[in-house]
């Protein structure tokens, strides 16, 4: 292999574990905020027009969402996290910004989320297994 051929490998690798340290570092934030400063993430919820009760159901989805990415072990419960965060990162954007707030992060993660997806297939590859068997396949 030459100088040219390992070059673009070592980007994407980088490419990869920077954008999911991204991802990782928001969805640990967010995890630990909505239960340390529950009443000011609650506020932001009422604010976005969002139910309040979703604070720590998503806290717990979070960290399941960390476990799931870290592991790498089942292909669907992976593209199924993925597409999850995907979702309420995109309903966390339109929250800010139709709230008047700082949106930086969410804008952050949605640029991070899908180069972090599309990268790990080429640095990982895609998990062989599915959690949920034949429905997935």
């Amino acid at each position: 292999m030459t100088d040219t051929e390992s070059k673009p490998n070592l980007f994407v690798k980088i490419v990869y574990w920077l954008s999911t340290g991204i991802v990782l570092f928001l969805l640990t934030f967010a995890a630990i905020s909505y239960h340390v400063i529950h009443d000011a993430q609650a506020a932001y919820f009422t604010a976005f027009g969002y139910p309040t009760y979703l604070v720590y159901p998503l806290a717990y989805l979070k960290i399941a969402t960390i476990l799931i990415i870290v592991s790498h072990r089942y292909n669907d419960l992976r593209d199924m996290a993925y597409a999850a965060y995907f979702l309420n990162m995109a309903m966390a954007l339109v929250g800010h910004i139709d709230y008047g707030d700082f949106y930086g992060h969410a804008l952050v993660g949605m640029i991070a989320i899908p180069i972090s997806y599309l990268f790990g297939n080429k640095v990982r590859g895609r998990p062989q297994r599915n959690l949920f068997g034949r429905w997935t396949n």
